[in-house]
């Protein structure tokens, strides 16, 4: 079964790889079965150690920050978000800029955008990365 003309699976697109842990929040008919997850990969719906990837269908802005805010604390330390929002825009659906700036404000950056089928946007959001030291420590014998 193919989800927006994509053929399956679809977790290499994600960059799901086997022992992850994967949760899909809000996924339009036919994504699921798509997705066809790697051997040893899991969908569940939280983990003691934080989930690897996080997949959010969101349609309204309202949803998205409500939603966002409780993946971010499911997070694993090196986990990744993707938000999924539709192409076709209108006064109450999330834009990519509307989502780079939600993400910015709760502490993550966008890493990758790409287009999943004609329906859809994907932003591929990440825990923002340590600023350089501005000087090199002081090594002592």
């Amino acid at each position: 079964m193919s989800f927006c003309g994509l053929p399956p699976p679809l977790s290499p697109l994600f960059g799901v790889r086997p022992g992850m842990t994967v949760h899909v929040q809000n996924p339009p008919e036919g994504f699921l079965e798509a997705l066809v997850l790697p051997d040893g990969a899991a969908l569940v719906d939280s983990s003691k150690l934080g989930l690897d990837v996080q997949i959010l269908f969101s349609t309204t802005k309202l949803a998205l920050l409500d939603q966002l805010t409780r993946l971010i604390q499911k997070m694993a330390v090196r986990g990744v978000v993707w938000v999924c929002f539709p192409v076709e825009q209108s006064a109450y659906t999330p834009s990519e800029d509307f989502v780079r700036l939600a993400a910015l404000e709760l502490g993550l950056t966008d890493a990758r955008r790409m287009p999943l089928g004609p329906q859809w946007n994907v932003l591929k959001l990440q825990q923002k990365g340590k600023p350089p030291r501005p000087e090199l420590p002081q090594a002592r014998a």
